[in-house]
């Protein structure tokens, strides 16, 4: 089976075009694009702030829309904030200016969209009976009673909660929903972060990263965690290339989602290029479009590093895949150490 990729859009031509050619490298290597996830600044609601997201007219979307449908694939727009604020400001921005953004790009040939909200879920199942609708990693499916639910919504399909990306029994029993299931691979936030959903909603009402706020909160607080511990890397649920086949055959999911669009593309095409290859042997953190500039932090990539190739030799995925351990039974870190090992054997 090939392995589908919704990979982030950076919204340039350069990129676009980029993205067609590893298509083309990789036609017979079971793996291609298929679509392109992301959002345009002020236009539409995101769980990114507005000065992280490009800002293009609308002539300029329509061409991209059209070069990226042309080669056979989609973009899958984000619709994916975390917090509408009052119900009276959603319902203003409603009738004034959201709907319609929507509606217009839908007439360029967006029909794939990833939410969070299940009011907007109810809302654009309505409006576009056919179009294909995913749940927002940022919701936290984590069940099979998850998926059921926002499948009454009106929901196609599903990114999974990061949390539960090594726990094999729980992805299955999602899949056995029927819902389409896709995994985002290589976000390395802190396992149960306890910062993650006040991120979102920072995020999702335009919180600018530009100026230092409680000393860049969170983002410096989450990062520092993983700087003076570097086991916190191997404990965020990021799934390398080289594990994506594994997972096809023990979950079959054929969807992986990469993240990296607020990044630049020099940041982007590497990481694209590693899961492409569906190979990556080199540091662990290469493969995490990184956050220090927000939170004003050392770049981690630069300062710590974790084999990939050791990991293999390790069989690492292969403790989830058939349990040493059940984390959700587990003080990550106390009761167990499994993953502070493995990060000290490779700094002896």
């Amino acid at each position: 089976m090939t392995i589908h990729l919704n990979a982030g859009n950076l919204w340039t031509e350069e990129y676009v075009r980029k993205v067609i050619e590893l298509n083309a490298q990789h036609k017979d290597d079971d793996i291609q694009v298929k679509s392109l996830f992301g959002s345009i600044a002020k236009l539409t609601p995101t769980a990114r702030s507005w000065n992280r997201l490009p800002y293009l007219e609308w002539g300029e979307i329509d061409r991209l829309i059209a070069m990226i449908r042309a080669h056979g694939m989609k973009i899958r727009y984000t619709l994916n904030a975390s917090c509408f604020g009052s119900l009276q400001h959603f319902k203003e921005d409603w009738d004034t200016k959201l709907k319609s953004d929507i509606m217009d790009l839908h007439s360029m040939g967006v029909d794939e969209w990833t939410i969070t909200s299940p009011l907007l879920m109810m809302q654009l199942r309505d409006m576009f009976p056919d179009d294909f609708l995913e749940v927002s990693t940022i919701a936290e499916v984590s069940t099979p009673t998850d998926a059921v639910r926002w499948k009454k919504l009106g929901a196609n399909g599903v990114n999974l909660s990061t949390n539960i990306n090594r726990d094999f029994d729980a992805i299955k029993g999602v899949v056995a929903t029927g819902i389409e299931v896709s995994i985002l691979a290589n976000e390395a936030c802190l396992y149960r972060c306890p910062f993650r959903r006040e991120c979102y909603n920072l995020s999702s009402h335009d919180s600018q990263r530009s100026e230092e706020l409680f000393s860049f909160y969170p983002f410096r607080y989450c990062n520092e965690m993983r700087m003076k511990d570097a086991a916190e890397w191997l404990k965020a649920r990021m799934v390398l290339p080289q594990w994506m086949k594994i997972y096809q055959k023990e979950t079959r999911v054929n969807w992986y989602k990469i993240a990296y669009r607020t990044h630049p593309y020099e940041t982007a095409i590497p990481i694209l290029e590693a899961y492409m290859k569906q190979m990556h042997a080199g540091n662990y953190l290469d493969l995490w479009p990184t956050i220090s500039h927000l939170g004003k932090t050392e770049e981690p990539k630069d300062k710590q590093y974790i084999s990939c190739e050791k990991l293999d030799g390790l069989n690492f995925i292969n403790m989830f895949v058939d349990p040493i351990v059940d984390c959700n039974v587990h003080i990550c870190g106390t009761t167990c150490r499994i993953c502070d090992a493995v990060v000290e054997s490779m700094q002896r």
